[in-house]
Order: C-alpha cells, then structure tokens, then sequence
C-alpha cells in the first residue's frame, strides 16, 4: 500500500494578558490556525503562511511545543505545533474554509482540540527549531 506523507503544522497563540488561545473553525472542526505544508516549503514558512491566510495576522514562530502523527487513509500526516506571537495584521480571513476566528479560554480551546493535552503544559515546552542553510 502507498502511502503519502503529509506535514501540517499549527501555531499556538497565546495571549496571556486575556489568558486566551487563539482558534479558528473550519466546515467541520475548531482548531489552531495552521495547514498542510506546500512543497518544498519550511515548517515555519507553512506556518505563518497559514496563520496569514486563517487568521489575517502576521506572526513569528519560534519553539516547538508539540509533534504527533496519525495515519488517515491513504495519508500519514505528522502535526507540528510551533510557539507564535503576533506581531501585525488585522483579524480576518481569506480562507473560505475558515467560518469563524475567535480567542477561547484555555479550558475552551482544549476542549475540541484533545489531542494536544494541556495547553497550559505546552506553554512550557521549549524545543528547539532550526533550518539548515548548507
């Protein structure tokens, strides 16, 4: 059987002066703003592409906070959650799959998102992330 690999990477973005995550929803489910990597893309380009075109919000990434893997279909899809902050833009969406943005609590966020655990423990984790050039 073939299988295809697929990256999609997500960013946490977290406010701590509200104590509140930003998500988006798509037609079926909320989640992190964050998408399928384009080929031959960066993980952290994808990843403030996606941020961008979810959310209208210009963003750095810097950490890795969480990494997990599923196999769906024909397709084994490795998830990497990078640490953002915000750095620009104007909430909005040019996404038509993205139906609403908005900031939950932490207890909300975790809610339909189960497999990323305790969010309040990814914002402890610090993994480094690097591109190399050579």
């Amino acid at each position: 059987m073939y299988v295809i690999h697929v990256d999609v990477v997500y960013v946490l973005l977290y406010s701590e002066a509200m104590d509140k995550v930003l998500t988006v929803k798509n037609e079926k489910f909320w989640s992190l703003p964050g998408g399928k990597r384009e080929h031959q893309e960066m993980l952290n380009q994808a990843a403030v592409r996606e941020v961008k075109e979810e959310t209208g919000l210009d963003v750095e990434v810097s950490d890795l906070l969480h990494v997990s893997e599923k196999v769906i279909n024909e397709e084994h899809v490795t998830f990497i959650t990078f640490r953002g902050e915000i750095i620009g833009g104007e909430m909005g969406t040019t996404d038509s799959e993205i139906q609403e943005i908005t900031w939950k609590t932490i207890a909300e966020a975790e809610a339909p998102m189960p497999y990323l655990g305790n969010i309040r423990e990814l914002l402890k984790n610090k993994a480094h992330y690097g591109v190399e050039t050579s």
